[in-house]
């Protein structure tokens, strides 16, 4: 199957370069769907100062304007991105309504559209919103890791996709578009620092390698800080920054034929997996006495005082960097056949991940545990465009993806685990650190997922103002899921010790032989869109889609070893459906100055893919878990205007009831684990899920001179209060806080050269974008977002 896959991305590069010579060659044909190399300066359409209704986007797979489009989309210009210092997609949030994502590392990633979607920490779960970057569907939420450099723009797509996109999804997708190789000449450098000793430096360079028609683009990235949280036990910064990437591509065109290579290389080697205690639970919601919470053993076994001081408490022995890499090479040949496009999408992506995690929170040798991640997936994706302008405009086609997926969950014992997890199991004279010192329990998972589709879409213009779109999709996906528990190192125990070891192991998932299952799922995805024009400047519309996702795959499940009959964890849990509704206006106000666009949605989702958290484990057991019901319902709306003498603003806003409408079966918290295993979550907020969110933003840019401009902007996002633990607790509590950026500086009228001063959370607002359950060898931890920084910015274009 590989080879097939690669065979199909080598020989869609040779049909470009085959099909270049073809006698119906037209060197301005521009080709539906995918924008034109460059070949004189940018236009005001992909000027930092931008709005966004002037963007052409491209989620329907052609070029329009974003106000033309009938659906719930935003769209943000990378410029903007780059001149606001939104680096990673984390930071996206800032600009895109009801959007937000988890980045602890590259493994608990995941992207959230009006409260759901991610599924971090799952390596088995694809996420509901999708990614795709040039094109490209990425599977694995650790893809999301990237900070997307050189980009064009971005868009946000909220509702089930699937009718015309790369892979099917329940809840939306980002759609990331690179910039382009260029005819025209152009060399871009910019070079940056920072607080923390944070330095960035970025630079592109494209133009003409063979006339009009080989073109290139290279881009350099690096990112590096020092860090920000200090390490008591060796002076070591924790939370820094260490990556870089590059880019090449070439843009072949000639005649009939375009055809855009890809190949980029990611690399990422930080200290970020540093989550600071912040509380323990010494006694459970009825008032009973934990015996042997982490606090309890830290102090009693260690005579340690631990530090609850979140951000200043970090005291690791054994903490080290995780290192990350993505390499990926794509190609997209287009082909005018007539008046119709061939489009084909051929693609390899891989992704490499190795943590080195001091997971006891403590200056003691407990437990280091992570799981290595190794992706490798291959999609080939072709679709014909029917030529626009007509009464009916169409598009159909295919699509192949292959993943093969390790996901090996390793837990290394050391010095002070037999101290730490058999005291009061054994006498004192018993606790040889031999026991389990040096032994390594691995349960190692694979996934393999074939997924083959065929989709289309079609508009129907039935008047003037008046417009038709229906879609419709098939899917087969094959998934094979498989687990093993096994052990090795250590010292070989006499046999009065031997089930000490055994008794440890079996508590983490014991030993077993391959856990493997396998499941096929058909499936369908449909839209239906009317909308009607009131007039040139009014655009109403409405839709109703459903989407469906094949069941994940817990590469974390176990076979029931015990002596009870019963089935053990499922491999492979039921697919994840979603009904969208969508009501919607956009509007251009004041001669277009001005737009406001506005939706209503209401969102059901039957067994949806909920992440689970089994504390009955020494250390946390990662799982999915089907919530019945789900319902997403609210309104999103946006609003941008240009309101002269250099300024302009923009105001989004959302109200979001992301509910558990059937949930029975949620796992209980540790407050009540004493009692209960599972809990009724029915009624209760999404986990994660703000009710309200809304982004407010200043801008000017206006010359002060005949070659200079002053520019300035300010940001303010706000996010109410939601509960970000998994299980749901009391302990997962986050207020409602609001973070303010801001920057100031001169740029040329000419655009040659830019100095920017800029500040992003200006306040030093202190806040968790994520929460950790406490275990046996871990309290309660936060995931903190970033401190107050604050620099400079110098671009040149020569």
């Amino acid at each position: 199957m590989k080879t097939w896959v690669r065979s199909g991305f080598y020989s869609g590069v040779a049909i470009g370069a085959l099909l270049a010579g073809s006698p119906h060659a037209d060197a301005q044909t521009r080709v539906a769907g995918v924008a034109p190399a460059d070949r004189s300066e940018p236009s005001e359409d992909v000027q930092a100062d931008q709005g966004s209704a002037d963007i052409l986007i491209t989620a329907r797979r052609r070029s329009e304007r974003l106000q033309d489009v009938p659906a719930a989309i935003t769209a943000v210009s990378g410029d903007t991105l780059q001149a606001q210092h939104l680096d990673r997609v984390a930071d996206y949030a800032a600009k895109l309504p009801n959007f937000a994502a988890v980045q602890q590392n590259t493994r608990v990633s995941g992207l959230y559209v009006r409260g759901l979607g991610g599924n971090a920490n799952n390596d088995g779960a694809e996420g509901g919103v999708g990614l795709i970057v040039d094109n490209v569907f990425f599977t694995h939420v650790g893809f999301s890791w990237l900070d997307f450099v050189d980009l064009d723009h971005i868009e946000l797509v909220r509702g089930p996709q699937g009718t015309l996109l790369g892979k099917n999804t329940t809840i939306g997708a980002l759609i990331v578009t690179t910039k382009r190789p260029s005819f025209t000449p152009e060399l871009n450098l910019e070079a940056g620092y920072a607080n923390y000793g944070r330095y960035q430096i970025r630079a592109n360079a494209t133009g003409p390698v063979i006339g009009d028609t080989l073109a290139y683009r290279l881009t350099y990235y690096r990112d590096a800080s020092n860090g920000w949280a200090r390490n008591a036990y060796d002076g070591q910064k924790y939370l820094d920054v260490n990556r870089w990437a590059v880019r090449g591509q070439l843009l072949f065109e000639s005649g009939p034929v375009t055809s855009r290579l890809i190949a980029e290389h990611y690399e990422t080697s930080e200290y970020n997996n540093y989550y600071p205690n912040f509380a323990d639970a010494k006694t459970f919601a009825n008032g009973a006495v934990r015996a042997a919470s982490w606090d309890t053993k830290v102090r009693g076994l260690f005579g340690y005082t631990p530090s609850y001081d979140v951000g200043r408490n970090a005291d690791l022995n054994t903490q080290d960097r995780i290192d990350s890499r993505v390499t990926g090479v794509s190609n997209e040949l287009t082909v005018k056949l007539g008046a119709h496009t061939l489009t084909a999408v051929s693609a390899w992506r891989q992704l490499r991940f190795r943590p080195r995690n001091d997971s006891d929170g403590s200056p003691f040798s407990i437990l280091r545990a992570g799981y290595d991640v190794d992706v490798d997936q291959y999609s080939q994706e072709v679709r014909l465009a029917s030529p626009t302008g007509g009464a009916l405009e169409y598009q159909v086609g295919g699509y192949f993806l292959r993943e093969d997926l390790v996901s090996n969950n390793r837990s290394i014992f050391q010095a002070d685990s037999t101290k730490w997890f058999l005291t009061g199991a054994l006498p004192t004279a018993a606790l040889s650190p031999a026991i389990l010192n040096g032994v390594e329990y691995d349960q190692y998972g694979t996934l393999h997922v074939t997924s083959g589709a065929g989709f289309g879409q079609a508009t129907w213009h039935l008047a003037d103002r008046l417009s038709l779109t229906g879609g419709v999709r098939f899917t087969r996906e094959t998934k094979r899921a498989s687990n093993t528990g096994l052990t090795f190192g250590g010292a070989t125990l006499p046999g009065a010790l031997a089930p000490a070891r055994a008794a440890i192991l079996s508590a983490f998932g014991g030993i077993f032989p391959t856990y493997a299952d396998s499941r096929t799922t058909d499936s369908w995805s449909w839209l239906v869109n009317p909308s009607y024009k009131i007039s040139d400047a009014v655009l109403l519309y409405a839709s109703v889609s459903y989407g469906e996702k094949s069941g994940a795959a817990n590469l974390s499940a176990t076979p029931n070893l015990s002596a009870t009959p019963g089935p053990g964890k499922p491999l492979i849990i039921n697919p994840e459906k979603s009904t969208d509704y969508e009501i919607g206006v956009k509007t251009k106000l004041f001669g277009g100055r001005a737009t406001l666009n506005g939706n209503l949605y209401w969102n059901d989702i039957r067994d949806y893919q909920a992440a689970q958290i089994d504390l009955t484990r020494p250390t946390l057991g990662n799982f999915l878990g089907n919530a019945a019901r789900v319902r997403l319902r609210g309104v999103e709306i946006e609003g941008e205007a240009k309101l002269g003498g250099g300024f302009s603003a923009s105001l989004n806003g959302s109200f979001n009831d992301a509910t558990y409408r059937s949930y029975t079966n949620a796992p209980a918290p540790i407050e009540f684990s004493n009692v209960v295993s599972t809990v009724d979550l029915s009624g209760k907020r999404v986990i994660g899920s703000s009710k309200w969110s809304g982004q407010a933003s200043l801008n000017y840019d206006a010359p002060i001179s005949r070659r200079v401009a002053l520019t300035a902007y300010l940001n303010q996002t706000y996010r109410s209060a939601t509960n970000l633990l998994n299980p749901y607790s009391a302990y997962g509590n986050q207020g409602g806080y609001g973070l303010t950026n801001g920057g100031i500086g001169l740029h040329g009228i000419d655009g040659r050269y830019s100095l920017l001063f800029w500040a992003r959370n200006i306040f030093d607002k202190r806040y968790a974008v994520g929460i950790g359950a406490e275990n046996s060898v871990s309290p309660f931890v936060k995931v903190l977002g970033d401190p107050r920084t604050f620099g400079a910015t110098l671009k040149g274009k020569f």
